[in-house]
């Protein structure tokens, strides 16, 4: 079952490129087109089919047959007094006017109307629109914080067979991109500098999401916040059903299931009545006219699939919304989603063993919250080969970063130096410290003759720079 749920985000229903996780889609995307399919199957039943069919049984009345069920369709429908007992009417009528006997009998009547059906396609499109709401939310947060996110998955995606050359500026890119991002949307809070825990903090931080973009957890908070909104969608249906449907919406899957064990024929008569009554009444005549709800047929069928669906959606979502939270507080898990990664091109060398040491810092102060959800979000889109990639040419920007290098390494094997690594090229004017320890210029006027020596270090480069020389 783990193994299951921890591959969801790993499944694609869309297209290729995307922002957010399967969970996410399924919200916004297949409950979305599966509420659509159930409107416009139902509106079909409504507007183009026969939704009910009243039997007349007055011989007078036989030709109002077709107005009698549009007609009823209009206008109320009462459940029958007694089941047992179909003679019993909801009230009596006047052989007068044809109108209710006792207009207060009306009014205390205690039997049951139905008029949900009349809504039900509104209901669906309404859901529908609902299920879309929380992702709409989630695109506008992503477009004000600037990150490009589908850009991002575009370009790595289809980077598996590219050469070398260009894998290497394409990532390059990007990991370039991602550090300036995050360098622009980084802007410590006050209580950053204060002496309580770094869990507290964190969670502070993600507190104060309102501030801005520029929080240094902002996406990752908002992503958190479209997750919970999903979440409290699948609750309200639930009542907002209830309210509709006039009944207790909650416990119908298995209430129904159990009404058709139990039942001869397979019908739902409780919930979705099949035969209901229709006061009839044309110029001052009326009569009770009994009609079959052949739309609740359809309709019982499809709430069961709902309220399953919708159960269905709680269980991934409570699970999606727990994982991403250990996934973006967690540091501790941060650091083990990235030293995965780094471990692939560790093998040939190209990583330093010694580098793997400040991947806690990396994580925490380089990439903090919106980075690290950034690669889990293009983690999902793409495979660990194309991961790996990416995340090592982020880190070695964080190398080039740390070390004040302008041009980060290569993402291939680093090569032995050579004697052609040493050669120098033209050098510009400016001041090279001398071994006396005075300045001189280099290419302009000197009151020396004697040209200054420029002298390398025997000591080895720093581990985190690689192949960068050290010029004493």
């Amino acid at each position: 079952m783990e193994s299951v749920l921890t591959s969801l985000p790993n499944l694609q229903i869309q297209e290729k490129i995307r922002d957010d996780d399967f969970v996410d889609q399924m919200h916004h995307f297949i409950t979305v087109y599966l509420f659509a399919f159930f409107g416009v199957v139902v509106g079909l039943k409504e507007y183009m089919g026969s939704p009910l069919d009243c039997w007349v049984t007055s011989q007078k009345w036989q030709h109002y047959q077709g107005h009698a069920n549009s007609y009823c369709w209009a206008h109320k429908l009462y459940r029958y007094p007694q089941k047992n007992d179909l003679s019993q009417v909801p009230y009596q009528l006047s052989t007068v006017h044809g109108g209710p006997l006792n207009a207060s009998e009306v009014e205390n009547t205690d039997v049951g109307e139905i008029n949900f059906y009349r809504w039900i396609t509104v209901v669906f499109v309404a859901q529908a629109l609902m299920f879309k709401l929380p992702n709409i939310i989630w695109q506008g947060a992503n477009e004000y914080s600037g990150t490009q996110i589908e850009k991002m998955v575009s370009m790595i995606s289809d980077s598996s067979f590219k050469s070398h050359e260009e894998k290497e500026t394409l990532f390059s890119n990007v990991a370039e991109y991602l550090e300036t991002w995050l360098k622009i949307n980084r802007k410590p809070f006050w209580f950053m500098k204060s002496r309580i825990g770094r869990q507290t903090k964190k969670i502070l931080q993600h507190c104060m999401l309102c501030v801005g973009a520029n929080t240094g957890n902002y996406l990752s908070s908002m992503y958190l916040v479209v997750k919970a909104l999903f979440l409290l969608n699948v609750f309200m249906q639930f009542a907002i059903l209830s309210a509709f449907l006039e009944f207790n919406y909650w416990p119908y899957g298995p209430r129904a299931l159990e009404i058709y064990s139990e039942t001869e024929h397979n019908v739902d008569h409780v919930h979705f009545p099949r035969v209901a009554l229709c006061h009839f009444q044309v110029r001052g005549q009326g009569s009770w006219v009994q009609c079959l709800l052949t739309i609740n047929m359809l309709l019982e069928k499809l709430f069961i699939v709902e309220w399953f669906w919708l159960l269905l959606l709680m269980i991934v979502t409570i699970y999606s919304m727990i994982s991403w939270l250990w996934k973006i507080l967690l540091t501790d898990n941060s650091v083990k989603f990235v030293t995965k990664y780094l471990s692939i091109f560790n093998e040939d060398g190209s990583i330093p063993q010694e580098g793997c040491r400040t991947v806690p810092k990396f994580v925490r102060d380089y990439l903090g919250n919106d980075g690290i959800f950034l690669l889990r979000i293009l983690a999902t889109n793409t495979n660990d080969v194309v991961m790996a990639e990416m995340v090592c040419s982020v880190w070695r920007r964080y190398v080039s970063y740390e070390n004040k290098v302008i041009d980060p390494p290569s993402l291939s094997k680093p090569k032995s130096p050579s004697s052609e690594d040493f050669e120098m090229e033209e050098l510009k004017p400016s001041q090279v410290v001398g071994p006396a320890g005075d300045n001189r210029a280099i290419g302009g006027e000197s009151s020396d003759k004697e040209a200054p020596t420029i002298s390398y270090s025997t000591e080895p480069a720093p581990k985190v720079m690689e192949d960068h020389l050290h010029i004493a």
